[in-house]
């Protein structure tokens, strides 16, 4: 449910739409973070996706490092931004929403193992995140499960930008690239 203004939320009922921390991001806001002052710390966006849970759009890294730092409750404003709240920025943050479920991130504390370098963080997340979206404004919901259908064992998530490979991943995460010649398998 949306709400107007700046309001304190507990940490650790945020939902989350992120499954890796990236560990230069998180080292460079220890730098500043001062948990008896949070006049630098701006309130981290949420928006509501119907999974029961203000989740957060940005600031995954704050968010660690405040919960790191003792706080339980931190300053949260509303997002309405057209890449988060439009059709498509639904989508994908409701992916992202699957992913952290299917890993079983359901809090902030569970990111702790998942502090990667800057150089994974941007093969791991970014370029799986680039990959989602590919896969969603390029292709129809019964397309994506026809291509599902072909590896039903596996989890789709994402393609590249011309279609020609198909990225999956099996059960413990370990991503399975399929190519094609086609716009789909055979």
């Amino acid at each position: 449910m949306a709400f107007v203004g700046v309001i304190n939320y507990p940490i650790m009922e945020l939902g989350l739409s992120q499954i890796y921390l990236n560990e230069k991001k998180i080292k460079a806001i220890e730098k500043w973070f001062n948990p008896s002052d949070m006049v630098r710390f701006e309130p981290l966006t949420v928006h509501d996706y119907g999974n029961g849970k203000y989740t957060l759009t940005d600031g995954h890294s704050r968010a660690y490092v405040a919960y790191v730092n003792g706080l339980t409750a931190i300053p949260i404003v509303y997002d309405n931004d057209e890449i988060v709240a439009g059709e498509i920025g639904q989508e994908l943050y409701r992916t992202d929403i699957e992913w952290c479920n299917r890993f079983s991130i359901y809090n902030i504390s569970h990111l702790k193992q998942r502090i990667i370098s800057n150089e994974d963080y941007q093969r791991l997340w970014i370029e799986r995140c680039d990959r989602s979206y590919n896969l969603l404004v390029q292709t129809t919901v019964e397309e994506r499960e026809f291509i599902q259908s072909k590896k039903p064992k596996l989890f789709l998530y994402g393609a590249s930008d011309d279609l020609s490979e198909f990225y999956f991943e099996n059960s413990d995460g370990e991503s399975v690239v399929y190519k094609t010649q086609h716009r789909y398998f055979d």
